[in-house]
């Protein structure tokens, strides 16, 4: 009731009170890894191993891109943050800053797959790998960020010889990465003679 009131005297005074909040500033980089830490302190171990941290420093870039409903460029900032390390493989976690959704972790579009292999052997022939799907996934394996292109690349190694593999490659287009291209060699022979699931360039 008392709300009501307030706003019936305000528009007789001829002036609305705010009802929404302005935007946040842009946060800091420590303070982005910050809120990525608390929310995902299980699946991204090792993010207090000082050793690790100094090996994997947290990344940052400015992104910018336009868009047919406004003449002012839209911006964003891109976060790499250290989610964990193997023998052979390191997870990375990302994360983009816009005004409008705030701080929020990138899901990666990645195609779904079955292997066959010859007598149900994986170190046999491949047979055939259909596809079965589409799905996501926060972690990338091995990645990197190319600011020139802004385009994230994933070199995901099936075991330490590295002839086995999966590698997607995402470019950011209207304030998304997208996926372009994924490719997999399922084929533990001691070569690299992958096979493209999906190019759309």
């Amino acid at each position: 009731m008392r709300t009501t009131l307030f706003l019936m005297t305000a528009l007789l005074a001829g002036t609305v009170p705010a009802i929404a909040s302005a935007q946040e500033s842009p946060l800091s980089e420590s303070d982005a890894f910050a809120r990525f830490a608390q929310s995902f302190p299980q699946l991204c171990y090792g993010l207090e191993d000082s050793a690790a941290a100094e090996y994997y420093p947290n990344e940052s870039w400015n992104l910018s891109w336009e868009t047919e409903y406004s003449d002012t460029p839209q911006t964003a900032t891109l976060y790499r943050f250290f989610c964990g390390s193997g023998a052979y493989n390191v997870n990375h976690m990302y994360y983009l800053e816009t005004e409008y959704e705030g701080l929020v972790p990138v899901g990666f579009a990645t195609p779904q797959f079955d292997v066959v292999y010859e007598n149900d052997d994986f170190e046999g022939a491949v047979l055939e790998m259909p596809m079965t799907g589409y799905g996501s996934q926060l972690l990338l394996t091995n990645s990197e960020f190319d600011p020139e292109t802004k385009t994230i690349t994933s070199h995901a190694l099936w075991r330490g010889l590295g002839d086995a593999f999966s590698a997607g490659t995402w470019t950011f287009n209207d304030g998304q990465f997208v996926l372009i291209r994924y490719d997999v060699d399922a084929q533990y022979d001691g070569e690299a003679n992958p096979e493209t699931l999906v190019s759309f360039k």
